[in-house]
């Protein structure tokens, strides 16, 4: 089964990144109103803006344009944790109910940041409180799949860990 989700995450790679996005099906003709509904909170307001003032919705849809513009007609959008929450809910079964970063966490043991994760092993960004903000999927022991954002879409990066604070074993 490992080997099926690490195709399913190798498959995913250059697909968009948007809030909430769990397999977010984007056309050209919907990709902005589907992305700016997403990345708008209840009250209006953005969802976040980066430093240099672009809106995480602008950033996501200047993402999905290129793709656009360089030939894709459909692209599919996720989160960090939406990435692995399709496969493991939607496609097999494994969860019944959807789960953010933090309770993906909560599912593995053997969190640590002394070793080195190997292949098939979660890794996880925390805020100072402890609460997993950001997941990765381990693709081999080197490499890992993550929804990194807005800007990037799916990639596949080498592991560093100094960009991670824990990982163990789902």
């Amino acid at each position: 089964m490992l080997s099926e989700f690490i195709q399913y995450l190798s498959e995913q790679i250059g697909q968009a990144y948007v809030w909430g996005g769990q397999h977010l099906k984007l056309t050209q003709e919907n990709y902005v109103s589907v992305i700016t509904k997403k990345e708008t909170k209840k009250d209006g307001k953005p969802r976040g803006t980066y430093p240099d003032g672009q809106t995480y919705a602008d950033a996501a849809i200047e993402f999905c344009k290129k793709k656009f513009d360089d030939g894709a007609t459909v692209l599919y959008a996720y989160d960090c944790s939406g990435l692995g929450m399709y496969w493991l809910q939607n496609l097999k079964h494994i969860y019944d109910r959807d789960a953010n970063a933090n309770t993906l966490m909560g599912r593995c043991s053997g969190l640590t940041a002394m070793s080195n994760p190997a292949k098939g092993w979660w890794v996880f960004r925390q805020d100072s409180n402890g609460k997993a903000t950001h997941i990765g999927y381990m693709v081999d022991d080197e490499y890992l799949v993550e929804a990194k954002g807005r800007r990037y879409g799916v990639v596949r990066t080498k592991f560093r860990a100094k960009d991670w604070t824990v990982w163990g074993i789902p």
